[in-house]
């Protein structure tokens, strides 16, 4: 027997052997970039690396011709430069310099499309990531500015041309759910919301979503801006500093505790109280159309500023603590004198400051918790004061304050790299108030006087589950509103199949309630520029908003193009007509119906190594009904924009990078009145197309041991097409017979003319 026994041993154990042998791949670099190297080697074996661009982007590798194994490659790399590879999961690996702990911050995220659009988006599941320090130039934005990238992506649009005006979808602008670091924010922007109200230069990760989102998030019905800024300690102090033709601003990162605690500092100021340049005017000539506020100088004037810190503590491996505080504040003080009126002074303050502390806690390998509370403070305060003699005055006043403060705390444990089960509990309040009144020598009226408040306690439910080439995600939001005696049940649910390597088929759908929500106000149309509020249900007035969406899509890569189509249909109850694009003003009653949304988001990009092109497109048909308005008859909302389309292309040439993309949509649609002031057709008619020409460039200077920098520029409708982008009836008031019966003016809003920009930036 024993003649036998050796080649049986060995028929045995061979393809045994044979299985255990590690893969190999051939590679050959010649003083390539690092990170062109890691990039090839993460296409062969499938695997992912998470590092700072910073330690890498110095660096360049030469490998001999041959076949390697993945240790290898890896062990190679660590050789040749002083850096540490170290082995996160089953399919993600840290770079880092060899004293340093590893990067762990991305190795969560699967990422399906990398440079969506631009270096620095990534298109992970259900989600897009963006990181605004990495983002190359982008058409028309300075500063990677947060809310106008976003603006770049099909299905995100501004009807009015803002930054903060974001309808994602057809969903209004309030029903997107922004957070800094889990702070609520209620006014996101700066001068009327043309800019962001974040600075872009600090880092920060973005995490947008618009489909089957995550049951933690809820109190939105459209989408998801969840803003995070770094965690990292810095191991020596970092300083960031730049201006541009609106604001200044610093950013500082300091080790105050040797990778234990560490501080973060970052302050924006805007010079425009001091200093109108041709940026200020061009956006002032936009936001201040049909009023009375014209030359800008030292006495009349608008500034803002927003400022953020936050405190990192590390004691151990496994707890993270922070707290964080951000502030924005804008101010506009304005002064008229005339014949007929008198002097007439106008001011506005409109504040969003919030603060939050966070517990991350690793209890084992396997489980985690988060753990979060936060408050949030808005303020708008506008008066308007008239002194026609020294005897004689005139005095309006509008409030509005909303305070939102919560507690949650989640787990998530971590079965196996296949599955993920994460589930939580959440309570908050909100005080919401608002009052209008105006005064005289002779008497004082209060116009309008609300106050609600409302506690809502939450339970989620969450799993991701991989089995073979499917992607699952299931989950369940419970609200409990006890201030309204009501209570939803919102199931998410997203499916993805990869059918080969370079098709992916995914589906969701998803349902959402909203109780806070933004009307427009028609007690005093004094100043359009901030003429909505925010109010919270009351079952009554203003009912609890609900919203179910579908999607199905799919995402085909091959070689070096991408195309990402992606469909939905989403139906909503609970609107009124004050708060879901449409305003009768025509009508002092408040309706209430429901409404549908379907559209189609089409993204085509095709990627090369010095020059990227893509073009969006994105159908969208809008309607609203309401009771005893326009027959009960479906009408399209006051922001359908039917069609988009966006074509762009970006180049580079060693360190200097530019941009351009034209942008075009068909217009708004606008109702028409009878002879006898009232509504003839219910947005029947429709606004000309709009469409204009953005320009961005970046040069960055040659990356220094001690200092780094770059400068660059944008031109924002670079043909200076002003387009009509709205059309609205002001009533009159002039005389007797106004107020008796209703007469009313056509006022026409058009869009920004052409706005050049600059800026420069510095870091050391």
């Amino acid at each position: 027997m024993k003649p036998f026994l050796a080649p049986l041993i060995f028929c045995l154990l061979f393809p045994v052997c044979w299985a255990q042998k590690a893969p190999q791949h051939h590679f050959y670099f010649k003083s390539i970039k690092l990170s062109e190297a890691l990039t090839a080697i993460e296409k062969q074996f499938d695997i992912k690396y998470s590092y700072v661009d910073s330690i890498v982007a110095v660096k360049t590798i030469s490998l001999l011709p041959k076949a390697y194994t993945l240790n290898e490659i890896n062990t190679e790399i660590e050789n040749l430069t002083d850096l540490r590879i170290t082995q996160i999961d089953a399919r993600y690996y840290s770079v880092s310099r060899a004293m340093e702990a590893p990067v762990r911050e991305e190795q969560l995220h699967e990422i399906l499309v990398e440079g969506f659009l631009s270096k620095g988006i990534n298109k992970s599941d259900q989600k897009v990531i963006l990181l605004p320090q990495k983002i190359e130039a982008l058409p028309g934005v300075t500063d990677a500015d947060v809310l106008l990238s976003l603006q770049q992506l099909p299905g995100v649009k501004s009807p009015n041309e803002t930054a903060t005006g974001l309808y994602i979808r057809g969903g209004s602008s309030d029903q997107n759910l922004i957070l800094w670091d889990g702070i609520r924010m209620y006014h996101p922007g700066h001068l009327f919301g043309m800019i962001s109200g974040f600075n872009p230069n600090v880092t920060q990760t973005v995490n947008y979503q618009n489909k089957a989102t995550h049951p933690k998030f809820g109190e939105r019905l459209s989408s998801v801006i969840d803003i995070q800024s770094t965690d990292k300690i810095e191991d020596q102090t970092k300083v960031d500093a730049g201006i541009n033709a609106l604001n200044a601003d610093v950013y500082l990162k300091a080790p105050i505790v040797k990778k234990k605690l560490g501080l973060q500092l970052s302050g924006r100021k805007s010079y425009t109280e001091w200093l109108q340049t041709a940026t200020f005017n061009a956006l002032a000539e936009k936001v201040f159309q049909n009023t009375n506020f014209k030359d800008f100088d030292d006495s009349n004037k608008f500034q803002f500023e927003d400022y953020s810190a936050k405190l990192n503590y590390q004691p151990n491996e496994n707890t993270d603590l922070a707290f964080t505080a951000i502030g924005i504040d804008n101010n506009l003080n304005f002064t008229t004198q005339n014949e007929t009126d008198g002097i007439q002074n106008q001011k506005m303050m409109i504040e969003n400051q919030g603060y939050s502390g966070h517990w991350n806690q690793k209890y084992a390998a396997k489980w985690r918790q988060k753990t979060n509370v936060y408050y949030s403070a808005y303020t708008f305060d506008y008066k308007k004061n008239k002194t026609k003699t020294a005897t004689t005055f005139e005095q309006f006043q509008k409030l509005n304050r909303v305070t939102d403060s919560g507690f949650e705390t989640g787990f998530e444990f971590q079965a196996n790299d296949k599955l993920n089960i994460a589930f939580g509990y959440q309570l908050s309040g909100n005080d919401v108030s608002h009052s209008f009144t105006t005064e005289s020598q002779d008497l004082s009226i209060i116009l309008d006087q609300k106050h609600f408040y409302s506690k809502t306690h939450v339970g989620y439910a969450f799993l991701k589950y991989k089995w073979e080439s499917w992607h699952f995600q299931a989950g369940a939001r419970y609200n409990d509103f006890s201030s309204l005696q009501s209570h939803s049940f919102e199931p998410r649910l997203f499916i993805q199949k990869n059918i080969t390597d370079a098709l992916v088929l995914q589906a969701s759908f998803e349902r959402k309630s909203q109780i806070m929500s933004q009307v427009r106000e028609s007690v005093a149309n004094d100043l359009s520029l901030e003429n909505y509020l925010w109010v919270a249900s009351d079952k009554e007035s203003y009912p609890i908003q609900k919203a179910n969406q579908y999607t199905a899509g799919l995402i085909y890569k091959m070689k070096s193009w991408v195309f990402d189509f992606d469909a939905y249909y989403k139906t909503t109850r609970g609107i009124t007509s004050l708060t879901f694009g449409f305003l009768n003003q025509f009508d002092p009653d408040i309706h209430q119906g429901n409404g549908f949304i379907k559209g189609l988001d089409v993204l085509i990009q095709k990627n090369a190594p010095t020059w990227r092109t893509w073009m969006t497109y994105t159908f969208q048909d809008s309607k609203n009904r309401f009771e005893d308005l326009n027959d009960h008859q479906y009408f399209a909302v006051n922001a359908d924009i039917r069609h988009a389309l966006n074509i762009s292309f970006y180049k580079k040439w060693n360190h200097f990078s530019l941009s351009t993309g034209w942008f075009w949509h068909t217009g708004k649609p606008y109702s028409l009145l009878d002879e006898t002031n009232q509504v003839a057709s219910f947005n029947t008619e429709r606004l000309p197309c709009y469409h204009r020409l953005d320009i961005s460039g970046i040069y960055h200077f040659h990356e220094q041991k001690s200092w780094s920098g770059k400068v660059g520029f944008s031109i924002y409708n670079a043909y200076n097409q002003r387009s009509l982008i709205s059309k609205e009836y002001e009533r009159q008031y002039a005389t007797i017979g106004n107020v008796i019966r209703a007469t009313y003016k056509v006022q026409d809003y058009y869009s920004l003319g052409m706005m050049p920009n600059v800026f420069v930036r510095v870091a050391f």
